[in-house]
């Protein structure tokens, strides 16, 4: 795999957390609190998820993007199964959501400290969602693979050197014929120009 393709795949993989992220988040705060979410995420300091949006919605054009890097590079998609897949980015995402609920505890002043901050008002659904929104990565993540993959096929196609077209028909070669003339046989009537002294 090439560099590029590498690039590629990290990228994918970082947009798809990210996104995996954004979501856990914001659901895990809507099923707690319902409609008073909004002000409940306002009192506890999560005023920046909304300006999160945009750079969220940016890693998913870079996942496409990404996408398309690898299917015209012609990297090999990953083999890993689909149980392992959901292991993972559920994993990863619970991981990201404790860290993040952990810094937000450290840094808002109206934000549960401790395991407060994971656990109480509902943060236990993390672990559920973790486990959805994984499905829903590992899903996603495969079905990008399988563009990928067309991608690089169609791509294959056009790289293959096609004989040019023949049109109109063959014809027999033509026969050079030799005249008799001197010039064919290298002998002229006079010789080159001598060399001056």
């Amino acid at each position: 795999m090439g560099s590029a393709a590498r690039t590629a795949h990290r990228l994918r993989l970082a947009a798809v957390l990210a996104l995996g992220a954004f979501c856990l988040h914001q659901l895990r705060y809507l099923i707690a609190f319902g409609g008073s979410s909004s002000a409940h995420l306002a009192s506890e300091g999560h005023q920046y998820m909304q300006g999160m949006l945009p750079p969220v919605a940016v890693m998913g054009l870079a996942a496409i993007l990404a996408t398309l890097i690898r299917g015209t590079e012609g990297a090999a998609p990953s083999g890993a199964p689909l149980g392992r897949r959901i292991a993972v980015f559920a994993t990863a995402l619970l991981a990201i959501f404790v860290v993040q609920e952990s810094l937000e505890g450290l840094i808002s002043a109206g934000h549960p400290e401790g395991p407060a901050t994971i656990l109480g008002a509902g943060g236990w659904l993390a672990i559920p969602l973790s486990l959805v929104i994984g499905l829903g990565a590992a899903l996603l993540t495969k079905a990008l693979e399988s563009v990928e993959r067309a991608i690089a096929v169609v791509h294959a196609e056009r790289r293959r050197v096609r004989p040019p077209a023949v049109r109109g028909t063959a014809s027999a070669a033509r026969r050079s014929r030799l005249t008799l003339s001197p010039l064919a046989f290298g002998l002229a009537r006079r010789p080159p120009p001598g060399m001056p002294a």
